[in-house]
């Protein structure tokens, strides 16, 4: 079909009531996408989810990524509505996206809405150079906190972050180190925003953030989005920040290991951690009474079982090993138990056996034998 045209009573002032399709090109495409265009298209309502779609794929006079709910206005002229028929027309607002001069004074109201925060992002990435984001990014300017907590607004303070220098975001590190970091870091969309600046910013930028994060690693790292912060600072923080995060977790060895979230963070510390720290982290999880033969039943505790296995030498993963093979019944009647006594099958058919004087174990088929291990690891914890 060729270009359909969305229209709505004349009477109404609120929008330009004529946006052609004409920039889509239909030729070649599949039949779902001429579909979708169509319905786009047929004139007959402004669906609600359509604003989430590409840019290419949204009228262009229209812009419904502009539209606003809360600009919603009765049109009783307009019986057919833009919404399917309940006489509801939206205001298109007067701002566009561009090289963000438009969105300049409403930045804080704009990232509070769904459509919105797509244009304030859309503005920071296009932003011709630094001083035009950093006017952008001046107008969140004591609304950190409140932002890092909202489901639209979240996304714009990370663009803020990942398209800045790290000195420009400093307001967003003073803002949240002298807030409730705990329950920031608990948040399921505040969590992103301490991980962003973690990643991104200098270690001593974010020192204050982190340490006030450091009292209460057991608790974090059970929480189902706290969890995700701990890891983010093993993998990312500096060796001192390793190092203190490792020393919690042996701390509390137990009941992180028993605990689905907790044994995800055991895991990533036993990667990223100094090897003096994970080869005493591995050496703590061993000496628990049954925590490792627990360990390796679950997701992520297999994972973590593996880990410490490769960590540990001489009589200290024997002893592991010894734990292991005494439960390996139980363990290979669980979905995760098999993968390690697969490890442990793998490991024990290359010990070197010396009892003619000779070695004949195969360096290369163990090497394989792990490899193969370590993906069957990674694709269970997933």
């Amino acid at each position: 079909r060729g270009p359909r045209t969305i229209r709505c009573a004349p009477a109404s002032p609120t929008m330009d009531c004529e946006s052609p399709l004409t920039h889509l090109n239909m030729e070649g495409k599949a039949w779902p996408m001429r579909a979708l265009v169509d319905r786009l298209g047929s004139g007959a309502h402004i669906l609600p989810w359509s604003c989430y779609l590409p840019v290419e794929l949204q009228p262009t006079g229209l812009l419904l990524r502009n539209l606003r709910v809360a600009d919603a206005t009765e049109a009783p002229n307009c019986p057919g509505g833009l919404n399917g028929g309940n006489g509801v027309v939206y205001h298109t607002p007067s701002y566009t996206i561009g090289d963000g001069n438009q969105v300049v004074g409403q930045i804080w109201t704009l990232s509070q809405e769904p459509l919105g925060c797509r244009q304030v992002q859309h503005a920071l990435e296009t932003a011709g150079n630094v001083a035009v984001r950093e006017m952008l990014a001046g107008e969140l300017r004591g609304h950190a906190v409140e932002a890092s907590r909202c489901p639209h607004a979240n996304h714009v303070l990370q663009k803020c972050i990942m398209t800045m220098p790290p000195a420009s975001v400093q307001f967003i590190v003073d803002e949240l180190a002298v807030s409730p970091v705990g329950q920031i870091a608990r948040h399921k969309y505040g969590c992103r925003i301490i991980q962003r600046l973690v990643e991104t910013c200098h270690p001593s930028q974010v020192q204050k953030l982190i340490e006030r994060v450091l009292h209460d690693i057991s608790g974090l790292s059970r929480h189902p989005y706290g969890n995700y912060v701990v890891q983010n600072i093993l993998q990312h923080g500096s060796p001192e920040h390793r190092r203190n995060v490792t020393s919690s977790l042996i701390k509390a060895a137990r009941p992180l290991g028993f605990d689905a979230n907790g044994s995800a963070v055991l895991s990533t510390a036993l990667s990223y951690a100094g090897r003096e720290e994970r080869a005493d982290l591995a050496r703590a999880l061993v000496r628990e009474p049954g925590l490792a033969v627990g360990m390796a039943g679950t997701r992520h505790g297999h994972v973590a079982v593996i880990k410490l296995l490769e960590v540990l030498e001489g009589k200290d993963r024997e002893e592991a090993c010894r734990r292991l093979h005494s439960e390996v019944a139980s363990l290979r009647a669980s979905r995760y138990g098999r993968n390690v006594v697969e490890y442990l099958e793998v490991c024990r058919s290359n010990v070197p056996d010396r009892s003619n004087g000779q070695d004949r174990s195969n360096g290369h088929d163990r090497s394989n034998g792990l490899k193969s291990m370590h993906r069957s690891a990674a694709h269970a914890g997933a």
